[in-house]
């Protein structure tokens, strides 16, 4: 399978944890490119020698297109507007016909990611719904009916004009604006039902989850791996999860904004492998000379009680994890 995902050294640690989860999942039936947002992401995972990694640097992508937008955008904006020309430059490295899947950074692979192909069959277009539970149901005005956070698109007619739409789209008005109803370039996908008719929602419980649709969801542990809704959990997306320096010790702390619920079994079969995946990475990190420890934003004393709170949570399986905005 061919993947590909962008982002900058504050989301190595995901990233790093991203194409860790490939490994595991898919062996060796996958290529993950990678459009590192900085030349330190680029200069560190050159280091780390990841063999099914393509690394792509900002300046191989850029043009003078993308610059002006640039200079008009947040990180986070300007990242959202380079998802659609990293998806046509790994269309133009592989044969028509081939699907390529685009996946944020935060999304951990726990079952073979083929099944999105299984799903996808012979048609061009692949996305899947938030599913909001009931008590995020009113993120949808903002957030919009479908997520980015793992599209696949097939390298034939249909794929590449949804492709050239979005990125043209993309490139007029990538802002994040609730007030207004924007998500950087996620707004854009609630009108593919409407116009492309290859095109596939997921129908798959274990495809999509993420933190605004888990407490609906039932989860099981048995020996081939975990299952949700009697069906393997495919990926999860960690959404507004961060990595923070602790205020005493050297361990880093994890701690999700929002206010986001969780039940036992989803810290201790979700959270918790996760959270021992991002402190692996950032050990590899330092390992090689790339620490990012310092770029880490600090705990406060106003912080630590939530902190305290959250490394209970995770070893002793309470229900909420906190975090300051």
């Amino acid at each position: 399978m061919i993947f590909c995902t962008l982002f900058n050294r504050a989301y190595l640690p995901q990233g790093i944890a991203l194409y860790r989860s490939l490994e595991r999942t898919a062996g060796t039936d996958f290529v993950l490119y990678i459009l590192c947002m900085d030349d330190f992401s680029a200069d560190a995972l050159g280091r780390l020698e990841l063999r099914r990694a393509r690394i792509i640097r900002l300046g191989e992508l850029e043009d003078d297109a993308l610059r002006t937008a640039r200079a008009s955008r947040t990180l986070a904006e300007y990242c959202w507007t380079c998802t659609t020309p990293l998806l046509g430059y790994v269309f133009d490295r592989h044969p028509a016909g081939e699907v390529v899947t685009y996946v944020d950074a935060d999304i951990r692979f726990f079952s073979p990611p083929r099944a999105i192909l299984d799903e996808l069959g012979d048609k061009s277009i692949f996305v899947h719904e938030h599913d909001f539970g009931p008590e995020h149901a009113h993120f949808r005005a903002v957030s919009g009916r479908f997520n980015v956070g793992v599209v696949a698109i097939r390298n034939d007619p249909e794929g590449r004009a949804c492709v050239e739409r979005w990125k043209a789209q993309c490139l007029a008005d990538c802002s994040f604006d609730p007030a207004a109803g924007r998500c950087g370039d996620q707004n854009y996908l609630d009108e593919r039902p409407d116009r492309y008719r290859r095109l596939v929602i997921s129908a798959h419980p274990g495809v999509g989850l993420g933190p605004w649709n888990i407490g609906k969801r039932r989860l099981a542990a048995q020996r081939n791996g975990l299952l949700v809704d009697n069906r393997p959990i495919v990926f999860y997306h960690y959404h507004e999860l961060r990595v923070w320096r602790p205020l005493f010790g050297i361990r880093p702390v994890l701690m999700a904004r929002g206010e986001y619920k969780f039940t036992s079994d989803v810290v201790r079969a979700i959270y918790r492998p996760y959270a021992h995946e991002l402190w692996q990475a950032i050990a590899e990190l330092t390992t090689i000379g790339s620490s990012i420890l310092r770029d880490l934003q600090p705990m406060t004393l106003g912080g630590v009680g939530r902190h305290l709170l959250y490394r209970r949570q995770l070893d002793f399986s309470m229900g909420r994890i906190w975090a300051a905005r």
